[in-house]
């Protein structure tokens, strides 16, 4: 057992889904350099290594197991690997007393979790030191899932079921013991925390597979390259925007005028200068300039709340922020904040102003960009010139490569998915499209359609969604030489729908994964081949950069195993911005790096393939506990998309006491078409244990995005039964009558021709929940939200605590489900319970 919950081997080493279970596999492993160390504590020591094995198996370091002695006790040993430092501690820390009971010990009982329950060996009794049930994952049989017997004389033996552990994984397992007796051997005194792995996967997770190399480029920033751009082809068209079209001598120029508007007033190296405007003619002009003082910019999306919008400038002690005159407003009356509005042209018999003042260097920061904090703060990164410029030349390298025709820039310029779409174009001689801001979601596809073919486009895996169910075969052929989508989970299966649309020589498709905190991404590839029922793996790092899999004590783990994504090299941030604490937290020296490099650990989860594959497992803030069971979210979610007829799944913990919810998109969009949820749950109980399967499985139409196209949990959250008030199971069906609802305006919970998100999607007379309500969660009362996914219709949406206006209609959502979705997810922003109702004659 790992510290209070039940250990399981890793999910990764079980056999393929699809394959017979096979027989018990056995191994033993010689130990004659142990013995010869240290002969009077064999047993101890062969335990410390059976230990360290496990906690390399486990991101727990504290551990319970159940041993057999040789004078036939059961005893259970209890032992923290945090608080040992050396295999000579481990040893003394599982050596029993004399005469007396084990360190720690407690009785075990037969058929509880805690007793050993290991079956029959032909060992006699007087010849075996321990014997321990070293993961307890039971299968139809009842016997643990590994088995490990120390016998007198010189070796181990391993026995493992066939069923929870692959021959592949068995041969890995039996080599990490090994490596752990030599060890172990060699110095008694080495730090036990150490990982032990044989050499060459010790070589392949720490550099064949973590590394991204080197790459020959030359000196300077984004800014220095621009700028060579707009004297190699001053005339070429630099940015277009609805209107208006400005070359690259013209942004030059303008961004020239705004660097000496802002030196004028004091800004210079190192105090950052918010930027406050829309997508338009004047943006590109104002971060350039900005670069041109020496400073930062901060970007400050005008969509924001005005209150945190001053957050942010506070904090980052901003003192000019540029705007246009719309939104003057938004900065009245804050303190220490000057509001400068640039002109657009010179005055008349003026000539431009000459270059900037200070040239940034790779060392300069280039721009701090806000995001969400776990202390409900936002926390501002500091992102230097360094990063940037690596990031850029390989999306030149890689992305605009792919054509000549630039990139659509559609999204926050607080949100650096977009950075590339902003600055690659301006490097390489090729255009920045800047879409219309404000945009209506359901108008993407056509501007994109209208504006293609572009050399890239970068968007999240909701846009992509999206753009696949909008586009025609040939728009999606011609948008662009690549898509890349980033920012979120990416399934194989959207990237399969996208690759057949698109169809042969058509749009290539692509995966960028990377937290803001090492400059916008830091891995990445083009999908050729994807498997539609899993995710896309995070790609290999770019030059200059390395990606590790470590654990707590930034140590790396076996292939297979879960453990932390730690990021080094070029693109680490400086850290947050004026929270040194949050930084020490977060940055920390590259034990596996040059002298002085730094380390990012992300905070995400993954695992190598043993093909060397990343493959994302979720957030280790989104660990969830079930059943005393850790459960890795991501594990299950990849299970779910293995199903056939399963698109797309998302999954959660729910109620109290904690249970496993399943949110699934049906491939088949046909009522009659969606997964049986008993059926589900079955499958999943062939291939994971039993904690692991989900106790409520609920379909829907499509996921809910929010505003920057991420999967919308809590709107999700809305969907499970019991959530519209107390009570638990399935939440009520559509009514089949249309009674107390007028002919030309009826609420669409009595519509029988609808499906409302908020309650599970129905199979015939079937509900898609488990249909259990003692495994529901009867204590919430949260408001329910109604929204509409049927396209067919027109719809409008009020507050449901006041009644609209007489007459009164709001603009009909049309288009695809997921186009609703897009714009319902804005909505949900506020907290207010919504009334939806369908609206005809429009």
């Amino acid at each position: 057992m790992t510290g209070d919950g039940m250990m399981s081997l890793p999910t990764a080493w079980r056999p393929g889904h699809t394959a017979d279970a096979a027989d018990a596999a056995d191994a033993h492993v010689r130990y004659q350099a142990v013995v010869e160390t240290d002969p009077g504590t064999e047993p101890a020591v062969l335990l410390a290594v059976h230990v360290k094995v496990l906690g390399m198996l486990s991101e727990d370091r504290r551990f319970r197991t159940a041993v057999r002695l040789d004078d036939g006790r059961e005893s259970e040993l209890r032992v923290d690997l945090r608080r040992v430092r050396t295999w000579r501690e481990l040893t003394a820390a599982l050596t029993p007393p004399a005469g007396g009971p084990a360190p720690e010990a407690g009785e075990a009982t037969p058929g509880s979790p805690d007793s050993p329950d290991t079956p029959d060996t032909p060992d006699s009794p007087d010849t075996v030191l321990f014997d321990t049930a070293a993961a307890t994952d039971p299968g139809p049989s009842g016997r643990y899932g590994l088995v490990v017997t120390a016998r007198k004389g010189d070796r181990l033996r391993l026995s493992a079921d066939g069923r929870v552990l692959s021959r592949t994984a068995f041969d890995r397992l039996t080599e990490l013991y090994r490596c752990a007796l030599r060890t172990a051997a060699a110095d008694p005194d080495g730090d036990v925390r150490a990982a032990c792995l044989p050499d060459a996967e010790r070589r392949a997770v720490l550099e064949r597979w973590s590394s991204g190399g080197s790459a020959e480029r030359g000196p300077g920033t984004v800014l220095d390259l621009f700028q060579e751009q707009a004297r190699r082809s001053p005339d070429a068209p630099a940015v277009r925007c609805p209107g208006t079209v400005i070359g690259y001598r013209e942004l030059d120029e303008r961004s020239d005028r705004v660097a000496a508007l802002l030196a004028a007033r004091g800004a210079g190296p190192e105090l950052p200068v918010g930027v406050s405007l829309r997508s338009g003619p004047d943006l590109l002009p104002a971060l350039l300039g900005v670069w041109k003082t020496g400073a930062p910019y901060l970007p400050l999306d005008v969509s924001l709340p005005a209150a945190r919008l001053h957050t942010m400038a506070a904090s980052a002690r901003c003192r000019q922020v540029l705007t246009d005159a719309a939104h003057l407003p938004l900065w009245e009356g804050v303190a220490g904040v000057e509001t400068l509005v640039p002109d657009a042209a010179p005055p008349a018999g003026r000539p431009p102003a000459g270059g900037p003042a200070v040239r940034p260097g790779p060392g300069s920061p280039a721009y701090v960009m806000y995001t969400s904090g776990s202390t409900g703060r936002p926390k501002g990164v500091l992102v230097h010139h360094a990063g940037l410029v690596n990031y850029i030349w390989w999306t030149a390298e890689n992305y605009a490569s792919r054509g000549t025709g630039g990139s659509p820039f559609f999204t926050s310029i607080g949100f650096d998915l977009g950075v590339p779409s902003l600055f690659t174009p301006l490097v390489t001689g090729q255009t920045v499209d800047l879409l219309p801001d404000p945009l209506d979601p359901a108008d993407l596809g056509a501007l994109l359609a209208a504006g293609s073919p572009y050399s890239f486009v970068k968007c999240t895996p909701g846009h992509l969604n999206m753009l696949s169910l909008e586009l025609t075969p040939r728009q999606a052929h011609d948008l662009a030489g690549l898509v890349i989508a980033g920012g979120d989970a990416f399934t194989g299966e959207l990237a399969r729908r996208w690759l057949d649309l698109a169809g042969p020589g058509g749009t290539a498709v692509a995966t960028e994964y990377g937290p803001t905190e090492i400059t916008v991404g830091n891995s990445g590839e083009v999908v050729d081949d994807p498997d539609p029922h899993g995710l896309i793996p995070l790609g290999r790092p770019i030059p200059h950069t390395t990606m590790y899999v470590l654990d707590e004590l930034l140590e790396p783990v076996p292939a297979g195993v879960p453990g932390e994504v730690c990021v080094g090299g070029d693109g680490v941030a400086y850290g947050y911005l004026g929270e040194p604490a949050r930084t020490a937290e977060r940055f920390l020296p590259d034990p596996y790096g040059a002298p002085g490099s730094r380390l990012y650990r992300t905070g995400d989860r993954a695992a190598w393939t043993d093909s060397g594959d990343l493959e994302f497992l979720g957030r280790t803030d989104h660990q969830l506990k079930i059943r005393g069971y850790r459960v890795e979210a991501g594990e299950v979610r990849q299970a779910l998309r293995r199903i056939p007829g399963v698109a797309d799944a998302v999954v959660a913990a729910v109620g109290r006491p904690a249970r496993l919810a399943a949110f699934l998109v049906a491939a088949d969009p046909a009522p009659e078409s969606a997964p049986d949820p008993a059926r589900v749950r079955a499958r999943l109980s062939r291939e994971l244990p039993d904690y692991m399967v989900p106790s409520d499985v609920v379909v829907v139409d499509a996921l809910p995005l929010t505003a920057n196209g991420k999967v919308d949990r809590g709107a999700l959250q809305a969907l499970l039964p019991g959530r519209a008030g107390r009570g638990g199971g399935p939440a009520p069906r559509p009514s089949p009558s249309g009674a107390g609802a007028g002919a030309g305006d009826r609420d669409v919970r009595d519509a029988p021709d609808t499906r409302d998100i908020s309650k599970p999607r129905e199979t015939g007379e079937r509900s898609t929940v488990n249909e259990n309500p003692a495994e529901h969660d009867a204590s919430s009362s949260e408001p329910l939200h109604q929204v509409v996914l049927n396209h067919e219709e027109q719809y409008s949406l009020w507050p449901a605590d006041r009644e609209p206006p007489p007459g009164w209609r709001a603009e009909g959502f049309t288009g695809t489900r997921q186009d609703c979705l897009t714009r319902i997810s804005e909505v949900w922003r506020d907290l207010r319970p919504l009334s939806v109702r369908r609206t005809t004659g429009s």
